[in-house]
């Protein structure tokens, strides 16, 4: 079976020259030639060229998934909004009670925290399956792979939207309090968009390879969940045992998100953490998927 003309074959095929020894076409040759000189710019080319040429196809092919995922249902892609309603109702009443939290604050960290547990687990559990999940179009069709890639990030954003209605009608009934270090937030999830990508890019691929790696994740995540301050709050955690929560990434992803949205602003540590954790990510996750994303289709 022939690969699709993907990232790898497609610079191939650019390199490749005609009978008559000219380059086939010259001006993306050079551009090809000039990005392969950059390193490891030319890896995070191969995740933002095509995407960032034709922004609307991830963006309308990542609806139309949400769409077909709820068709016939009453209420479509609300169910997102009333999921996180009704668990955060749910879990308000229990633990709330059981830290002795004022129900408002618990709600309201509850809630923002549940937000953006609901991005970082879809990227643990979901952004495997990527390539998977699209394997017809990965085996039949030339589509880049990047494009499939920012699809399932545009699709978090999109169940993002929904969510941000509970946080809405949190702000509305003065259970949350808007300040000016609320803005960030809005920075704060351009980081965590910008990560999921090369994260989406790499889990993919490994997904792809080894199966038994979505199963053993899955077990895994009522562990990681647990041992991440979402129903818990850090101030909880003295000692050595703080070192649960000091330690995982995770928590430093969710606090950098989290805090803006509750009106606070992040610790510098935790920015900059999730920086740093942003930029080796990306400079690894862009070199494994421009190094193994020509595989893929032999995978599937």
């Amino acid at each position: 079976m022939d690969a699709p003309i993907g990232v790898g074959t497609d610079y191939a095929l650019r390199d490749a020259k005609s009978p008559d020894g000219r380059a086939g076409t010259p001006s993306r040759d050079h551009y090809t030639r000039f990005l392969q000189r950059l390193g490891w710019a030319s890896s995070i080319a191969a995740l933002l060229q095509e995407p960032l040429r034709r922004p609307a196809l991830p963006l309308n092919l990542a609806w139309t998934e949400i769409v077909q995922s709820y068709r016939r249902s009453l209420l479509g892609p609300f169910w997102i909004t009333l999921n996180l309603v009704i668990f955060t109702m749910a879990m308000t009443l229990v633990y709330g009670a059981l830290f002795s939290v004022p129900t408002a604050e618990y709600a309201a960290f509850l809630a923002c925290g549940m937000i953006v547990w609901s991005w970082v687990s879809a990227l643990l559990i979901e952004a495997g399956n990527t390539f998977v999940n699209n394997g017809h179009f990965v085996k039949n069709t030339s589509i880049d792979k990047s494009i499939l890639i920012w699809t399932f990030v545009y699709r978090q954003v999109i169940v993002l939207a929904h969510h941000l209605l509970v946080y809405g009608a949190l702000v509305a009934l003065g259970i949350i309090h808007i300040t000016l270090y609320t803005a960030l937030a809005i920075p704060a999830f351009l980081v965590l968009f910008a990560m999921s990508i090369p994260i989406t890019a790499v889990m993919s691929i490994l997904f792809s390879r080894f199966r038994d790696l979505a199963r053993l994740i899955q077990s895994l995540m009522l562990v990681i969940l647990m041992v991440t301050p979402i129903f818990w709050q850090p101030g909880m955690m003295a000692g050595r045992r703080a070192l649960l929560y000091l330690g995982n990434p995770v928590y430093y992803i969710v606090e950098f998100a989290r805090a803006p949205l509750l009106g606070k602003p992040p610790a510098p540590l935790v920015v900059a953490v999730v920086l740093a954790m942003t930029g080796v990510i990306w400079l690894v996750g862009a070199a494994a998927y421009r190094r193994y994303a020509k595989y893929v289709v032999f995978w599937l």
